[in-house]
């Protein structure tokens, strides 16, 4: 695989994999970052993903990897992550059952590399960086705050990697990224007078937008035991354009509902009918997604043992309230107040190989949550600090095939809760209990 280049003929075709990254699926990394990309690193907890340079991932994580290899390379996985969070109340005055979802998501990944002479690389990827699927019932305690969310940012990659010397390679490269969005609650039709899910109406925001981000890369080869890696993305901007559209309950009408005083002041269903018909129509808000930047590093402590680490540092402050305007009367339709902060990420594994067809993983990580007060924290993205323990293999079936499987449980911190709507004077308090489980298995072809 590494260092005696020769030339192929390359055939790729992604036609219609970028519509497997269009669904939706759940975050299992902080917020809404979707960080299984390779079943292989997964095994490591995503330790060494800039430095450990062993198939076409390295198209993502480090494209200046990608001059290692000496001859071209297709990887193609997919990734199940099961996630569950429950609600469990302390305090809400909503009405409503219990809340719990527990919408699994499946993450796609595809990379093809190959070398082009004796110094460059081209790399092709298709996956999604970014997403989320959270599903509650529409008679949960905190209805008004979510019910169905549905995030997805598909990822098309093309880098290109140049080797300086034996020892250093750099790459750049650009992404062209799609990012789909729809958001439902219930609103209540009484304003907070008598809240109960029989009277209460349906909101549902969707909107889109592309994007194009840049990416840079170095790999540098220390020893012929101890490499080095680091990576840059850049998180794309998006101006989202979309719907907001309303499904008004009876009690959400003109004369309906309670009086809000003496006549002839309007009844609550007069004043609900009239906000939600002004917010209706096109939408529009604005997004950046966050930078990350990785440094790897991996050491052979002999033969078969060999050490990975990651530290990965990730600028969530580019989200802090996103507005959703109705544009032709200048409304807020909806606000997201997130407030987030900058993240860290530490992670450590091993993999040991020995003259079998099998190379075994195992890591450690730990990933914070870019918000965790309670008065912020959403029900769309019960985000809370997390714990990697994971496993892993490769099995070689012949030079030119392999597979790697990898599987991670995560140890999610309860996330507490406490929204308070200070218009209709909905709270919302409890602690969502989540635990998360990922499996991934994912095909090497040498080309």
């Amino acid at each position: 695989m590494l260092k005696n280049r020769k030339s192929f003929p390359t055939v790729l075709s992604i036609t219609g994999f970028t519509a497997l990254i269009a669904v939706p699926f759940g975050a299992s990394a902080s917020s809404i970052q979707i960080l299984e990309q390779s079943p292989a690193h997964l095994g490591k907890a995503f330790a060494g993903t800039a430095s450990d340079i062993n198939e076409a991932s390295t198209v993502f994580f480090n494209p200046a990897g990608m001059t290692q290899f000496d001859e071209a390379m297709l990887s193609v996985g997919i990734n199940a992550l099961y996630i569950q969070s429950e609600f469990n109340d302390s305090g809400s005055n909503t009405g409503g059952d219990a809340g719990e979802t527990d919408k699994p998501g499946y993450v796609p990944n595809l990379y093809y590399l190959r070398p082009l002479g004796d110094k460059w690389a081209l790399g092709l990827g298709v996956n999604g960086p970014f997403g989320l699927a959270s599903s509650y019932d529409r008679n949960w305690q905190g209805r008004y705050l979510a019910t169905d969310s549905e995030l997805s940012v598909a990822n098309i990659d093309a880098n290109l990697a140049y080797e300086f010397s034996d020892k250093f390679s750099a790459a750049i490269g650009v992404s062209y990224q799609k990012l789909d969005v729809t958001l439902e609650n219930q609103v209540d039709s009484t304003l907070g007078v008598m809240p109960d899910p029989s009277t209460d109406s349906r909101a549902k925001i969707t909107g889109d937008d592309t994007a194009f981000v840049l990416n840079l890369s170095a790999h540098y080869q220390v020893s012929d035991s101890t490499s080095l890696g680091v990576a840059w993305r850049q998180g794309g901007e998006f101006d989202i354009s979309g719907d907001a559209q309303f499904e008004l309950n009876a009690a959400c009408a003109p004369g309906e509902g309670y009086p809000t005083g003496a006549p002839p002041a309007p009844t609550t269903g007069t004043l609900c009918a009239g906000a939600l018909g002004a917010r209706a129509g096109h939408v529009e808000t604005k997004v950046e997604l966050p930078d990350t930047l990785t440094l790897s590093a991996s050491h052979r402590l002999n033969d078969q043992w060999t050490l990975h680490g990651d530290i990965a540092s990730t600028q969530w402050s580019s989200i802090d309230v996103i507005e959703i305007m109705q544009t032709e009367n200048e409304i807020v339709v909806d606000t997201l107040d997130l407030q987030y902060d900058n993240t860290m990420r530490y992670a450590i594994g091993v993999t040991y190989a020995n003259e079998s067809p099998w190379t075994w993983r195992a890591g450690f990580a730990m990933d914070e949550a870019p918000q965790t007060d309670p008065s912020l924290v959403t029900p769309r993205i019960p985000d809370q600090d997390r714990t990697w323990l994971s496993a892993g293999f490769n099995y070689a079936q012949s030079e030119a095939f392999s597979v790697d499987v990898g599987f991670a449980h995560l140890l999610v911190d309860d996330t507490e809760i406490s929204n308070t709507d200070t218009t209709t004077g909905h709270l919302v308090s409890g602690t969502f209990e989540s635990s998360v489980n990922i499996l991934s298995i994912q095909g090497n072809w040498k080309i």
